[in-house]
């Protein structure tokens, strides 16, 4: 077999299904596998043969391999024994050592804010406590100035909201660790051709959760400048001015506080052309590039999440290299209508009786980055007829 599982250091290949998963959307890898449960097959039946496998149980270290290289290090979640007059199995699931993030709170016992401090740098003092490591492939910006942490907010959410107001791609590289990127700096393995190596395809393009403008609002602490330097003069023995007394203005200075704490990003989806707009909330403390920031993020990952294409492929790998997110491949699929260059956003090995195949999500590659659009939204010109079936897939 071609997946294998290790569980507290012990290699294990008697599954009957297998499964590992691994999605830009769910920040965290996860995995299921059905195994022969050989201990409780032994104590059930007595005609039983016995197997070199112990009781498996929550909380037990496992590794997913997955054509020599291992994909996933993490941990049983769930562990679901199952009987019937003939045989005894237990489904074990559970995620990758970065799952812990998304469930567990980012500071339990404080400090409620971190002051001065860059996107990595607070990404590993949240991460430090789950022995995750942190790295990041991109210049992340100017520090935040204050970088507020809710009550009870969970790790990831607490990392992710940075990540949005620096337009980068948080993720877990399934083994560990924690990636600061952008999207489609590697190629993928091949390119998915229908009719070629995919032996299926199907796709989802919506409207749904798409704005004709996304705006986000914050609120700056300082006005940067915006008070045109007229802050009001204080007179150390001076009484206060009796209400009454006071002189009417003309409302610029309220003007000029506002212009230089309250901050406003907007971002136009133009292919939304109805009146659609939608208002977010800054969770941390912005600026003026953070919330434009923010805003672009938020357009261009909705766009992603309602238009995606899904492949199947035989095997796991090409050439000795498994498919991975977060690859740019080349997609030619004239049932779907797309020709061009697409990002890997979700990885599905799966093994069962009826073979071995990777379901493969591609979305449009600007979903996580800020570059021009340019020409990545539109198809190129096809290059005449792409052959007959190349051998790796079904006819269709």
């Amino acid at each position: 077999m071609t997946m294998a599982l290790e569980i507290d250091g012990t290699l294990y290949e008697e599954w009957t299904e297998a499964e590992v998963t691994r999605d830009l959307k769910d920040f965290a890898g996860s995995f299921s596998f059905t195994l022969r449960d050989g201990t409780r097959s032994m104590a059930t039946f007595a005609y039983a043969s016995p197997r070199s496998i112990f009781r498996v149980r929550p909380g037990q270290a496992v590794k997913a391999i997955v054509d020599g290289a291992v994909v996933l290090v993490g941990w049983i979640k769930t562990v679901e024994p199952n009987i019937d007059e003939s045989h005894a199995e237990v489904t074990i699931s559970g995620e990758d050592k970065a799952g812990d993030l998304v469930d567990c709170a980012a500071a339990p016992e404080g400090p409620g804010e971190f002051r001065n401090v860059k996107l990595e740098d607070a990404a590993k003092k949240i991460a430090a406590p789950y022995g995750l490591q942190v790295r990041t492939e991109i210049d992340t910006g100017a520090a935040f100035p204050r970088y507020a942490l809710d009550l009870g907010e969970a790790g990831y959410a607490a990392i992710e909201k940075g990540a949005r107001q620096r337009h980068a791609l948080v993720m877990s590289d399934g083994v560990g660790g924690i990636v600061i990127t952008r999207t489609g700096a590697r190629r993928a393995p091949a390119a998915l051709t229908l009719p070629g190596n995919a032996k299926g395809s199907r796709a989802t393009f919506s409207h749904e959760g798409r704005h004709s403008e996304t705006i986000v609002r914050g609120q700056a602490e300082k006005a940067d400048g915006g008070r045109d330097g007229r802050a009001a003069p204080l007179i150390a023995d001076g009484d206060p001015v009796d209400p009454g007394s006071r002189e009417p203005t003309d409302g610029s200075a309220t003007d000029r506080e506002r212009r230089g704490t309250a901050l406003t990003g907007r971002a136009t989806d133009p292919e939304i052309t109805r009146h659609r707009p939608i208002v977010h909330l800054a969770r941390t403390q912005p600026d003026e590039q953070s919330v434009q920031d923010e805003a672009d993020w938020r357009m261009r990952t909705a766009r992603a999440a309602s238009e995606e294409a899904n492949y199947r492929v035989r095997g796991f790998s090409v050439e000795g290299r498994v498919w991975r997110v977060n690859e740019m491949a080349y997609v030619s699929d004239a049932f779907q209508g797309i020709e061009r260059d697409m990002l890997v956003s979700k990885v599905v090995f799966r093994s069962s009786d009826e073979g071995e195949e990777t379901e493969i999500t591609v979305t449009s590659p600007e979903a996580f980055d800020k570059k021009a659009v340019g020409s990545r939204r539109r198809n190129l010109k096809k290059k005449g007829s792409s052959g007959p079936l190349d051998g790796t897939a079904e006819a269709l």
